[in-house]
């Protein structure tokens, strides 16, 4: 699960924009709404990304608007199978509750590190929406988080968390941060697998490997010493 931090002016006035003209250059249309499952088999509506030069200028266009906008990311990996051999079926947490919760933790921690340095903060969690049932989970596990009964119970949200309700929006809002997410989701999950040895190495040549030198250059969540094990990725248990 990963999160990305970023104003709402930074959202509105850069990220949207960026990605409007670059949907826009490619596919001819601000209203498509990318999504890594069918950018990258360039399955429709992005078959103009099947011509390896097309492609490479989208790739180029995408890294710049990765690395040029102001954000944070924080991702968490929960590996399932560890979790139940480590405390059993009955007393494992649920994955993505759990993965909600470290991911919920450390955006409360960045808020209140801003909040010490700046003033005024408050934050909002917009997710995106998965259907009824999976929605209503999201929901109260979201609440029961936020009310400090979680794994690792939350102190004071209150204080920083603008509301006690999650917000979802189904893909079909094109809504340009939930875009953005899920184009970071996959390499940053990468990334963290591998520095644990729990996947090969993603090639030094690769797409991914560009998107995640960025990352850990810049827009990890990290300590002031420039740590992001821990502030800013999360693999559990281990």
């Amino acid at each position: 699960m990963t999160g990305v931090i970023m104003q709402i002016r930074e959202h509105d006035t850069m990220l949207t924009p960026m990605l409007n003209d670059l949907k826009e250059k490619y596919f001819g249309n601000a209203q498509i709404v990318l999504h890594r499952r069918e950018l990258i088999p360039a399955k429709p509506p992005f078959e103009v990304l099947k011509d390896d030069f097309t492609r490479e200028e989208f790739n180029h266009d995408l890294l710049q608007i990765v690395e040029k906008v102001q954000y944070r990311v924080i991702s968490v990996v929960i590996d399932k199978l560890l979790l139940v051999q480590k405390y059993g079926l009955i007393r494992a947490q649920d994955p993505y509750a759990l993965a909600l919760e470290f991911l919920m933790q450390r955006y409360q921690y960045w808020m209140q590190d801003y909040k010490a340095l700046y003033g005024s903060c408050m934050g909002d969690i917009l997710a995106e929406a998965r259907g009824g049932g999976e929605d209503r989970i999201t929901k109260t596990a979201y609440h029961e988080i936020y009310s400090g009964k979680g794994y690792n119970s939350l102190k004071n949200a209150g204080e920083v968390f603008s509301s006690s309700q999650i917000k979802l929006k189904p893909k079909v809002s094109n809504i340009a941060g939930l875009q953005f997410a899920d184009l970071l989701s996959h390499p940053a999950r990468r990334y963290i697998l591998s520095q644990n040895g729990l996947s090969s190495d993603i090639k030094a040549s690769s797409y991914e490997q560009k998107i995640v030198d960025i990352l850990v250059a810049s827009k990890f969540r990290r300590t002031e010493k420039g740590i992001i094990d821990g502030p800013g990725v999360v693999l559990y248990p281990r």
